[in-house]
């Protein structure tokens, strides 16, 4: 699970008073994030890249034993059945990785939990073609994929995935990973919000990530957040968003909301009223001053709201945090 921020109130107070360096935002579903996620969870066999190598791979078999390579030829000759972890990665970009390989990888190595691959290209994700009862965690970052295949549902015991690809959609059949609980999409090129979530209802983290640079852009959330009933974690941002749907109300476990970098020019009502929320980055959003400050009003819940770059005056944002007494406000590119 990604962790939150535990920053007393009073500590964050004498930070401002000595205008010391305000804690970063943290936009967890971005590449750097994933990789600070992977190794908490994988601490025991990470295994950092020398400088001078271009490229790596590094296996952990069942009984605990590590393979490194930096030959893919090398690597084929192992025993694909004994592994458990499989993780490649190179600083080169636009190295391709052999499709046959990872189809191999799918097709032999049947007590695999883990798999990465980390900044490979691939112009496609092989074809699953039966149910995998094993493969728990998918990294896919840095590949250059538009699409998913319909075969991912056959990844049945699939319970982490983390794509940082320019995908255009999901395939409908997504919905059918019922063991999800972890998701986390960046640099989508989405024109609508991916329905196929809304069947997946054990998730309880949730970011999705347009590409900055990219038109494509999310522009509304559909009615339906009720499905996700355990959501602790959800985010949409580099995307176009302006409101929040009704049922986002519905959401009683919500720690953490993202909405950074989209359209919103006050502060959504049932966002406002969320009573778990701790930590809510809001930052780059077209804010108006009059609407921004009367919603702030209805916020209900205590913890860290951060409002970078919205524009405001120092006397605009004391002014916040004078309304938003249980919460600590934390903005910088002020205007004087």
């Amino acid at each position: 699970m990604l962790s939150l921020f535990t920053i007393s109130s009073y500590a964050q107070r004498k930070k401002k008073q000595q205008k010391a360096p305000l804690p970063p935002e943290k936009e967890v579903f971005a590449p750097p994030a994933i990789q600070e996620s992977n190794a908490q969870s994988d601490s025991d066999s990470q295994i950092f890249m020398p400088e001078s190598a271009a490229s790596q791979i590094i296996a952990t078999k069942m009984n605990g034993q590590e393979i490194h390579s930096a030959s893919l030829k090398e690597f084929e000759n192992i025993d694909f059945s004994q592994l458990q972890k499989i993780a490649f990665s190179t600083a080169v970009s636009g190295r391709s990785l052999d499709k046959a390989i990872i189809q191999r990888i799918i097709d032999e190595a049947v007590q695999l939990e883990t798999l990465e691959i980390d900044n490979f290209a691939m112009e496609n994700f092989p074809e699953i073609k039966k149910p995998n009862h094993h493969l728990k965690k998918l990294s896919l970052l840095q590949n250059g994929l538009k699409a998913l295949s319909p075969s991912i549902s056959n990844l049945v015991a699939l319970e982490d995935f983390r794509c940082s690809n320019p995908l255009q959609e999901l395939p409908e059949t997504f919905s059918q990973l019922k063991n999800l609980k972890e998701l986390a999409l960046s640099y989508a090129e989405f024109s609508e919000f991916p329905k196929a979530v809304f069947g997946l209802d054990k998730l309880s983290v949730l970011y999705i990530s347009g590409n900055p640079r990219g038109n494509a852009k999310i522009k509304e959330l559909p009615d339906q957040f009720q499905q996700l009933p355990e959501l602790r974690e959800f985010g949409v941002t580099s995307a176009s968003l302006s409101a929040l749907p009704e049922s986002f109300s519905s959401l009683k476990k919500l720690e953490k909301a993202s909405f950074s970098s989209n359209l919103f020019d006050d502060f959504p009502e049932v966002l406002a009223a969320s009573p778990n929320l701790q930590f809510v980055p809001f930052t780059d959003n077209p804010l108006k001053w009059e609407k921004f400050r009367a919603s702030i009003k209805k916020i209900k819940w205590r913890g860290l709201l951060f409002l970078n770059e919205t524009g405001f005056t120092k006397k605009q944002y004391e002014e916040i945090q004078k309304i938003l007494t249980k919460i600590d406000v934390y903005y910088d590119g002020m205007q004087d």
